[in-house]
C-alpha cells in the first residue's frame, strides 16, 4: 500500500519538509542498491521479518523493530531472508535547502542533517506513532491531513532525539532522558516478549537510553537476573506456551525460539523446566478447558 501526491508539508524548528511518499509493503523481493537526491531522506521501520541492509561499506542485520534512515547519496540495498520477508513502513521526505548559518542559529535540527545514515532500534513511542500515522492514511477521515502533519513532525523530533542521545553516549556524557521510568520497564518487558530470539544487550541498552553496563545492573536490581538469564527465561516461556497451546512440531518450535537443533532445544528445556518438551506438550493436551467442570 503506497500513498503519493498527498501534498503533506510540515515544519520542524524552522526546517520545511514535504512528504514524497508513504509506503507499507512486504519486501518479498530484493530492493536493489540505490541512492537519494540532495535533501531527500527515507525513514525505514521494519515491523516484522528479517534480512540484511547493505550500504556498500558494511552489511547490517535487520530484525523486527529495526529503524534506519538513509539520506542523500547513501547507497543501500535491502534483501529479505527467504521465507521470512520483511514488512516495512517507509517514509520518503524532502527538506528545503538549509544553510549552515541557519543550523548554527537554531541547532535543534543539526543532528538530523549531520547524520545522513543512521541505524538502530525503534522504541514503543516511535512504533506507536508509525502505526497511528498509517492508520490515519488508510482511513482518511475528516482532517486526516492535519493529523498526519502533526505525526510527521513528531517522528522527526523523535529521530533527532535518538541521534542526539547516541552522540552523547559515544562522547561518554549522560544522555538526556526522554522516557520516564515506568516506560523504561515496559520497553524492557516488550523487548523480551516480542524479540526474545534476536535481542542483544547492546540493542536493549540503546532502546532505553542506557549503557550496556547500566542495563545489566538494572536487570539484576529489578528482575534479579542478568541479561542472558532474562533472555533464556523469555525463550523458554515462549517455547512452553507454544508446546502447550499449538500443534506446531517440536522441531519447528525449537527453530522458532532460536535453537539450531531440536537436540539443543530439548537439552535446554529439560535443564530449565525439569521436563522434556514431549512431557510439557502432553500436560498441555491433558489440561482441562475452562468449559469443563
Amino acid at each position: 500500500m503506497k500513498f503519493r501526491d498527498l501534498n503533506i508539508e510540515f515544519s520542524v524548528a524552522g526546517v520545511n519538509f514535504s512528504v514524497v511518499s508513504f509506503a507499507e509493503e512486504m519486501l518479498d523481493y530484493p530492493m536493489p542498491m540505490h541512492t537519494h537526491s540532495k535533501n531527500s531522506f527515507e525513514i525505514h521501520f521494519i515491523a516484522s521479518g528479517e534480512g540484511v541492509l547493505n550500504t556498500g561499506e558494511r552489511t547490517y542485520r535487520i530484525t523486527p523493530s529495526t529503524l534506519y534512515v538513509t539520506g542523500p547519496n547513501i547507497p543501500h540495498e535491502q534483501i529479505s531472508d527467504k521465507g521470512n520477508p520483511m514488512k516495512e513502513y517507509c517514509l520518503y521526505i524532502k527538506a528545503d535547502r538549509v544553510s549552515e548559518e541557519a543550523l548554527r542559529t537554531d541547532a535543534f535540527m543539526k543532528p538530523f542533517f549531520d547524520n545522513p545514515f543512521w541505524f538502530g532500534l525503534s522504541d514503543a513511542v516511535f512504533e506507536a506513532t508509525i502505526y497511528e500515522l498509517f492508520s490515519e492514511l488508510g482511513l482518511q477521515r475528516t482532517g486526516y491531513e492535519l493529523v498526519v502533519k502533526s505525526l510527521m513532525e513528531k517522528l522527526v523530533v523523535l529521530l533527532v532525539r535518538r541521534y542526539s542521545e547516541k552522540e552523547n553516549i559515544l562522547r561518554g556524557t549522560t544522555a538526556k532522558k526522554t522516557i520516564n521510568e515506568d516506560l523504561k520497564y515496559l520497553l524492557i518487558e516488550e523487548a523480551f516478549l516480542y524479540n526474545y530470539v534476536d535481542i542483544t544487550l547492546e540493542g536493549l541498552a540503546e532502546s532505553i537510553c542506557l549503557s550496556p553496563r547500566q542495563t545489566e545492573r538494572l536487570l539484576k536490581l529489578h528482575y534479579n537476573m542478568n541479561f542472558q538469564q532474562k533472555k533464556k527465561e523469555a525463550r523458554m516461556s515462549a517455547a512452553i506456551s507454544l508446546l502447550k497451546n499449538t500443534d506446531m512440531k517440536i522441531s519447528d518450535i525449537a527453530y522458532e525460539t532460536g535453537y539450531s537443533s531440536v537436540e539443543h532445544f530439548s537439552t535446554a528445556m529439560k535443564k530449565y523446566s525439569g521436563l522434556t518438551a514431549t512431557k510439557i506438550r502432553r500436560e498441555g493436551l491433558e489440561a482441562p478447558t475452562q468449559d469443563q467442570p
